[in-house]
């Protein structure tokens, strides 16, 4: 039957997020291909080969579904493990705008130098790996969070188990990042689709295991979801460019200082010769010397008097 794409526009942009379903099939998806914010995310951290991977893969999933929120707001994910990588961070606006973070242990240096290696979940530990999922919504007064254990050993298989869990309906998810790119596949299979194709489903995951990482990283949407599914109508929305979140606020910066108080700052200031603060998320440092710190805790400007009324 040949494969019709339907496509209302198709960018080939870096740093892009696609939206897509199969209308035959009552099937969704979207694709998520990061550049120049992966990068951003790794620049000047230093980060082993595995690291950055992982880095890259934890900030594609984040945008995959920050990418479906139906109402303004961040989405923030967690892991939490006992292994090589501690810790990753990354949170994702509605506008796809994303910051993120790892922490990785020294001790596991050797290992994390290669990228495949496995980080989650190893044998031995007593610990199990955990996964924590914020919602910064508009429409909550408060955010919402969800604690889970994080399962399987890679993270698409562990978000690819959270969404089933959490949404109830069968997901696919394929993730890859090599340090320069990163890029997601997401699958999910809506209620009715067993009524328009029995084995549509099957089908389509059937074909979706045979992707490889080359293929997800340099295949633009169209033409890696026509090699890949071929003989399917597929629908492709409007792409949202994404974006690296690490715009600099120094105004927020002193507020925090002035919080500090004057004394606790000068003794930081002259313990190191400057106060430097790291934004870890955004992956920015401020940097402040003597006269800065003056400023900032300089009294206002007295207000030049008016002309005297008679």
């Amino acid at each position: 039957m040949g494969n019709p794409l339907q496509k209302d526009v198709m960018l080939r942009e870096t740093d892009r997020f696609v939206r897509f379903h199969f209308p035959e099939l009552s099937i969704r998806g979207a694709w998520v291909h990061l550049d120049d914010s992966y990068r951003a995310l790794c620049t000047g951290r230093n980060y082993p080969a595995a690291v950055s991977r992982m880095l890259g893969e934890i900030a594609c999933v984040t945008t995959l579904m920050a990418g479906q929120l139906k109402h303004p707001g961040r989405l923030t994910f967690q892991t939490r493990d006992p292994g090589p990588i501690n810790l990753l961070v990354m949170d994702c606006t509605d506008k796809l705008g994303l910051r993120g973070m790892a922490q990785w242990r020294p001790e596991y240096l050797s290992e994390l130098q290669d990228p495949e290696t496995p980080c989650f979940n190893r044998p031995g530990n007593e610990e199990e790996s955990r996964l924590v999922m914020t919602l910064d919504a508009h429409q909550f007064s408060t955010p919402w969070q969800s604690h889970v254990p994080l399962v399987g050993q890679s993270l698409a298989e562990a978000f690819a188990h959270y969404l089933v869990q959490s949404e109830q309906q069968p997901t696919a998810l394929y993730l890859a990042a090599n340090g320069q790119q990163a890029a997601g596949l997401f699958l999910q299979k809506m209620p009715g689709a067993d009524e328009a194709d029995a084995d549509g489903w099957n089908r389509l995951c059937h074909l979706f295991g045979t992707l490889t990482d080359k293929e997800l990283l340099q295949l633009d949407p169209s033409d890696l979801l026509t090699r890949l599914f071929p003989e399917e109508l597929i629908s492709l929305a409007a792409g949202k460019s994404v974006y690296h979140a690490g715009e600099r606020n120094w105004d927020k910066v002193r507020e925090m200082l002035r919080s500090l108080g004057q004394p606790e700052v000068e003794s930081i200031l002259k313990e190191h010769g400057a106060v430097v603060i790291n934004d870890d998320l955004s992956n920015l440092e401020y940097r402040f010397n003597a006269e800065d710190i003056a400023a900032i805790f300089a009294p206002p400007s007295s207000p030049v008097p008016g002309p005297t009324l008679h």
